[in-house]
């Protein structure tokens, strides 16, 4: 790739991919909101072209837009956090501004149009997610996912594009603060209390942004048209393996209230990735083992905790 037009280029996934493009040599016209944005973040980068816009506004401002480009990443998505995950407004916001930014890609001439998708999708589909995966949203997020997946898909056909959907695994980083059980267990153990938790049986699948840049740097690449990937580290393994690795990189002799609470329902939950598709098409390997990457969370909250003190 030696183009591409990222939208959502200052949020947590855009603005690392950014980077990531930057030092592969590759030249970013990135579109960020005029209210929401954070160009700050990524407006000191070599080989970065700002656009300020919302998704709508891109078609009155394609003069400030390359002729064409190799690849456009759309990122740009709004009701991310739990609390909005049913805001049935919002989300179907998300659906018109993914079609709209098809159809403005299309002027573009991109050899493809990559969006990210979550394993919201399919959280009660119990296996490791692949292409033949059964969708089971929880929530207006996730169905309104698999919509654009498919209305996306039809609507670049249209266009002559090519068109990669990828759904990615629970992404974790120094940089970034969740409202997950691993952030919520890092914060109790540094404060040496015993967190509350249920059994955590359900498989789970973390990885690292660094992993998951590189995944979507390959997909630009080497990606197939019309192929349904995965990201993630492919540990798939239950969710109290994760925790009991946290707890003893802070302190073995720490408590864990695992079986403390009790599950609200007894459908569990499922967040695993099937990596075979990425890995055959790109080559694509993770690199960053869970216990190595989580040291940076952990040393970014001790390091918050010191300086509330």
């Amino acid at each position: 790739m030696q183009r591409v037009v990222i939208t959502g280029a200052d949020g947590f996934i855009g603005s690392h991919f950014t980077r990531k493009c930057i030092e592969e040599g590759v030249e970013v016209w990135a579109v960020v909101h005029p209210k929401y944005g954070r160009k700050e973040k990524i407006e000191n980068l070599p080989g970065v072209h700002i656009v300020v816009s919302d998704i709508q506004g891109m078609f009155s401002k394609i003069d400030k837009f390359p002729r064409s480009v190799d690849a456009f990443y759309h990122f740009s998505w709004k009701g991310i956090n739990a609390n909005d995950r049913d805001d049935f407004d919002c989300q179907m916001e998300n659906m018109g501004m993914n079609l709209d930014a098809v159809r403005f890609a299309a002027y573009l001439r991109p050899r493809v149009f990559i969006v990210p998708g979550s394993t919201n999708e399919y959280l009660y589909y119990g296996k490791p997610i692949n292409e033949n995966a059964i969708p089971s949203p929880p929530n207006a997020y996730g169905s309104v996912k698999i919509a654009i997946r498919y209305l996306s898909q039809l609507y670049a056909r249209k266009f002559g594009m090519g068109f990669v959907y990828v759904v990615i695994a629970g992404i974790y980083a120094s940089d970034r603060k969740d409202n997950n059980v691993i952030y919520y267990t890092i914060e109790r153990l540094l404060r040496g209390e015993k967190p509350a938790l249920t059994k955590l049986e359900q498989l789970w699948d973390y990885v690292h942004i660094d992993d998951v840049v590189e995944a979507l740097y390959l997909l630009g690449n080497k990606g197939k048209n019309d192929v349904f990937y995965t990201v993630g580290r492919g540990d798939n393994q239950p969710l109290y393996k994760y925790i009991e690795t946290i707890r003893n990189l802070i302190n073995p002799d720490l408590p864990l209230g695992i079986g403390d609470v009790p599950y609200m329902s007894d459908k569990l939950p499922c967040s695993c990735v099937d990596l075979t598709a990425i890995k055959r098409d790109t080559g694509f390997q993770p690199k960053v083992d869970f216990e190595d990457g989580i040291k940076g969370v952990i040393e970014m909250l001790r390091q918050e905790m010191m300086n509330e003190k």
